[in-house]
């Protein structure tokens, strides 16, 4: 009777065992599924984020080119992922050129990847249609997923500015993932600041970094960042959970 109780009570272990465990991948499917159906049926903010706040939405731009640079704070101890941030470009009589809430957007143009407590992150949109005198862009972050933990650590070195025949003035650098969690679809906010005012933005698309892997990157600029001070960051995008 006891042994057969004992491997009741194993067999009752194992399948609550397992049902976390199927939960925790149903959550991550969800999560997944999520974050695809926002760049597919196009972005919609329903609730603000209490905690990952605007300090500034810069509209930067050249002959060709316009692109947005949205500056937020977490103000909050905790991570999220998937920050949505949804803007509209305006022009200089305040009719909208432009929002980011179309079906099909990649999905680092709609949110942040992820936010570490306390960070403050300039997140760069250099994919905005040409044409129509663009003068303005504002800018709302909606509620995102919190982190359990602090998310992995991806670091940006060896940048400099230099100059391509094709694309102007660019940045070059290395970014490093210092973790064990591989990650998939790395962007590279870069912005140039002149006096402390943003006067150029780009970005740049890293398809796969493997875990504890560093790889090089480019990013071409929208504005004018000869004299600027360069700032990069690439927020980690996968989490392993």
């Amino acid at each position: 009777m006891r042994l057969d109780r004992a491997l009741a009570l194993a067999l009752v272990a194992v399948s609550l065992s397992a049902c976390e465990t199927t939960a925790e991948k149903s959550a991550k499917l969800e999560r997944q599924a999520k974050h695809v159906a926002i760049s597919e049926k196009g972005l919609t903010i329903t609730r603000e984020n209490a905690a990952v706040k605007v300090l500034a939405a810069t509209l930067v731009r050249d002959s060709e080119r316009a692109a947005a640079a949205i500056t937020v704070q977490n103000r909050s101890a905790g991570a999220q992922r998937d920050v949505p941030l949804a803007i509209t470009v305006k022009d200089a009589r305040g009719r909208t050129l432009f929002q980011n809430n179309g079906p099909g957007l990649e999905g680092a143009l709609v949110s942040i990847p992820s936010i570490a407590a306390h960070q403050t992150i300039t997140w760069v949109d250099d994919q905005l249609p040409p044409g129509g005198a663009p003068a303005s862009v504002s800018a709302r972050v909606g509620a995102a997923p919190a982190l359990r933990r602090a998310p992995p650590t991806l670091s940006i070195g060896s940048e400099r500015l230099s100059e391509d025949p094709a694309e102007g003035l660019i940045a070059t650098g290395v970014v490093s993932n210092h973790t064990k969690v591989a990650q998939s679809g790395v962007a590279v906010f870069a912005v140039a600041r002149r006096h402390g005012k943003i006067v150029a933005a780009g970005r740049a698309v890293i398809p796969q970094l493997g875990a504890s892997a560093s790889t090089p990157f480019q990013v071409a600029f929208v504005g004018e960042a000869r004299g600027a001070r360069l700032q990069l960051v690439a927020p980690a995008a996968s989490f392993g959970e």
